[in-house]
């Protein structure tokens, strides 16, 4: 009895974590609770703000390490905001391998990301491999979508959409 109990609730934990929908776009800046200095391990390059790489505009969904996040996204600091470095506008997938919705949503961001091939760069990063910046980012349920245009702060979106809810805020976004 108490094996099927703990079953239940580890259940309902997992798909808690991973299924929660919100659906809220907003265009708050992450809240985080450090330091200035608390983020240094995250931006060991610190430069410019423009990008390192150029720009894939190939209307491919690309994966994403931490570090190449950190190159090629945004710098994490809380007394600037999240400063994006690249030109074209981009949305990025926080997602794990694990989670179902996450999955469901992996062929409409290779759709949309065709579809919008050189107006906005879809990027992709594995929770599991990139605890620190979720961490920096108050990531605590997924998929969660960031949004970056130059010189403004992202918006965010927690949960999976359907296709049609994702390019609506996606032609908002483009405006």
């Amino acid at each position: 009895m108490k094996k099927n109990v703990l079953l239940i609730i580890s259940l309902a934990l997992f798909l808690t974590a991973c299924g929660q929908k919100n659906n809220q776009n907003t265009t708050e800046q992450p809240q985080t609770e450090t330091t200035e200095n608390s983020y240094s391990h995250l931006n060991p390059g610190q430069d410019d703000g423009a990008a390192k790489n150029s720009e894939d505009l190939s209307g491919k969904v690309i994966a994403l390490t931490a570090s190449e996040f950190l190159d090629r996204v945004t710098e994490i600091d809380p007394a600037l905001g999240l400063r994006y470095k690249g030109n074209t506008p981009c949305m990025v997938d926080f997602y794990a391998d694990w989670c179902k919705p996450c999955m469901q949503l992996k062929p409409i961001t290779e759709k949309l990301a065709a579809k919008y091939k050189g107006q906005l760069i879809i990027y992709k990063v594995n929770v599991d491999k990139a605890q620190d910046i979720c961490q920096a980012l108050s990531i605590s349920s997924i998929p969660t979508l960031f949004f970056f245009k130059p010189n403004e702060q992202p918006g965010k979106m927690v949960g999976a959409p359907t296709e049609s809810e994702l390019e609506k805020v996606i032609q908002d976004f483009l405006k």
